[in-house]
């Protein structure tokens, strides 16, 4: 019974976060991860090490909604290339690093981690905080690794996507917003992938949770994915009329609220 209802909320969640994360051109992660954390505690069908399970579910379902944002934006020809290719060893280097230590971390520091993160990202949302940009010569290989290590370490860490790193970084260097969208939706899809493995892997000693292989929650892939899919392709018709800069505002006071019952969940 308890499966049926964590699989409805999902669906749920999934819908809502598609469309907000496709409203505002934000990634889903940020609420993905608690979403889910709150589910498995409300539902209790994760007895344990929800926060672990929550972020390595949330890199799964990210490989299903990244997938089609790369090839969207590859055949738009929206990605610089080269960024990629020198970026995404880092990236791969960086998630594996993050999701080895989050299986060290007991819960409630994980929760408390995302929680910090959370905040950081809401203040950014609500004061509109960008990153300037500039013409400036396309980094070496080495700072794009250097880079892409740190975004990685975020995503392997904590189950979300790397545009709060990426994206500023991206815009500092001059790129225009459709080639920092695209070359930035190029290091979520391998860092969700590998992510997802990595937590698998971490996990495996954890076998006394229900449809899970590690740390990762699989019928949540068809009912949390194929659901944000749907509200992503929504919110995209809605995101020309909308009033972004007042939706910004409300979302990020929205993620504080998130990050102070996460705490206070614990």
């Amino acid at each position: 019974m308890y499966e049926v209802e964590a699989l409805i909320l999902m669906a749920i969640s999934g819908l809502v976060i598609g469309f907000i994360a496709a409203l505002l051109g934000i990634g889903g992660g940020m609420v993905m991860v608690p979403a889910l954390f709150f589910i498995f505690k409300l539902t209790n069908i994760i007895p344990h090490d929800q926060m672990h399970v929550a972020a390595g579910t949330s890199l799964l379902v990210m490989v299903a909604t990244s997938i089609g944002s790369v090839v969207s934006h590859a055949r738009e020809g929206n990605v610089v290339w080269q960024l990629s290719r020198r970026t995404i060893p880092g990236i791969a280097v960086g998630v594996i690093g993050g999701a080895i230590l989050a299986s060290y971390l007991p819960t409630a520091a994980l929760s408390d981690i995302f929680s910090v993160v959370l905040i950081i990202v809401a203040l950014t949302m609500i004061f509109g905080f960008k990153a300037q940009p500039a013409e400036r010569p396309r980094p070496a290989a080495m700072k794009c690794s250097a880079i892409g290590s740190l975004i990685g370490f975020k995503s392997g860490l904590l189950g979300v996507g790397g545009g709060a790193l990426s994206v500023p970084w991206l815009t500092w260097q001059g790129l225009p917003q459709r080639e920092v969208s695209g070359t930035s939706s190029t290091f979520t899809l391998p860092a969700a992938i590998i992510g997802t493995v990595a937590f698998v892997f971490t996990g495996l000693n954890a076998t006394d949770m229900p449809y899970t292989i590690g740390f990762v929650y699989w019928p949540a892939l068809p009912v949390a994915g194929c659901a944000s899919i749907f509200g992503a392709f929504v919110g995209a018709k809605f995101s020309r009329r909308a009033p972004g800069r007042l939706l910004r505002i409300l979302f990020g006071l929205l993620l504080l609220g998130v990050s102070v019952s996460m705490v206070v969940a614990e």
